[in-house]
């Protein structure tokens, strides 16, 4: 009797440490749910509440996924990662109230956390500042100071006081944007260093009724593809602006009813096969590099190009 007792025993605590294991161990993916609980494991089955639970328990280069709509919290995230809202059941929402960012990107210790290396990748969540309901307001929906690579993906910005993505980095890095929606937010997409190359990717993506949709600053070197510019009403910056050191190519894109579509403001904007309907200014600031393809029509101001692009 007293060996089964023993042996009972020695059982119960090895399944009390698999369990506590179980809670505590890193795994490549976890989960999060409306009803989850930070306090759980982030598996499957015993869902998280929030990113900033989640990320703590998720391997560097793993992911976390939603599993159904949720207000997932702010995060701040320093290390490699996928975030996915997922679609359908899913769909993830961070509401930003607190004057902060609603996701930070800094993987700034080297080490483990390979800054050098390191690419975060956010899909399908909606970014919301409230900055029309009173009270305190998020300032960026994503504040890029440090990765080698960030990807964002189906993505939806609204009601910021100052950008969707505030790429302001401390070192060279790259920033991939495809299919997102900018709205209501007083800059889009801000770019730029202090030290190395901020290199932005922009593509099939939506700025509408803002002061500002996308802005190349310092060192900054920037693509815009396939996407729309309307109801910008910035006439300091404008829809596209190059501040001085910058570039930037925009490329199959249309601008509509804005204040300034283009701003040449010390940099190169290089344009080809773009349409400039009804704007107040269609390039503003200084002249526009061009293929000799883009289309303007009911502008108060056409603005200047110089056809030095060469088509081949």
């Amino acid at each position: 009797m007293q060996k089964i007792r023993f042996i009972l025993s020695t059982l119960a605590v090895m399944l009390l440490v698999i369990t506590f294991a179980s809670f505590t161990r890193a795994q490549n993916r976890t989960w999060i749910a409306s009803d989850g609980d930070d306090a759980f494991p982030c598996s499957r089955t015993a869902p998280c509440k929030t990113f900033a639970g989640a990320i703590s328990k998720t391997d560097e280069g793993g992911e976390i996924d939603v599993l159904d709509p949720n207000s997932c919290g702010t995060v701040t995230i320093t290390k490699a990662i996928t975030i996915d809202g997922g679609t359908g059941a899913g769909w993830a929402s961070v509401l930003d109230n607190l004057g902060t960012s609603a996701i930070t990107v800094n993987v700034a210790t080297s080490g483990l956390d390979h800054p050098d290396t390191a690419a975060v990748i956010l899909r399908h969540i909606t970014f919301n500042g409230v900055s029309q309901a009173p009270g305190s307001h998020g300032t960026n929906g994503i504040s890029y100071v440090r990765a080698e690579r960030l990807y964002v993906e189906g993505c939806i910005f609204e009601n910021f006081t100052n950008s969707g993505i505030n790429m302001n980095l401390t070192d060279s890095g790259s920033v991939w944007v495809k299919d997102c929606r900018f709205d209501k937010t007083t800059t889009g997409i801000k770019a730029t260093t202090t030290s190395g190359f901020a290199v932005a990717n922009i593509d099939h993506s939506r700025f509408s009724g803002m002061a500002n949709g996308v802005n190349a600053l310092t060192n900054a070197f920037v693509t815009v593809r396939d996407s729309y510019f309307g109801g910008m009403t910035s006439t300091n910056n404008g829809a596209v602006t190059a501040q001085t050191t910058s570039t930037v190519n925009v490329e199959t894109c249309m601008f509509a009813n804005n204040a300034v579509a283009v701003n040449v403001a010390g940099g190169t904007v290089r344009l080809s096969n773009n349409d400039f309907f009804n704007n107040t200014t269609a390039i503003a600031g200084g002249t526009a590099e061009s293929a000799n393809n883009n289309r303007f029509a009911g502008n108060a101001t056409d603005g200047a190009t110089s056809n030095v692009i060469t088509v081949k």
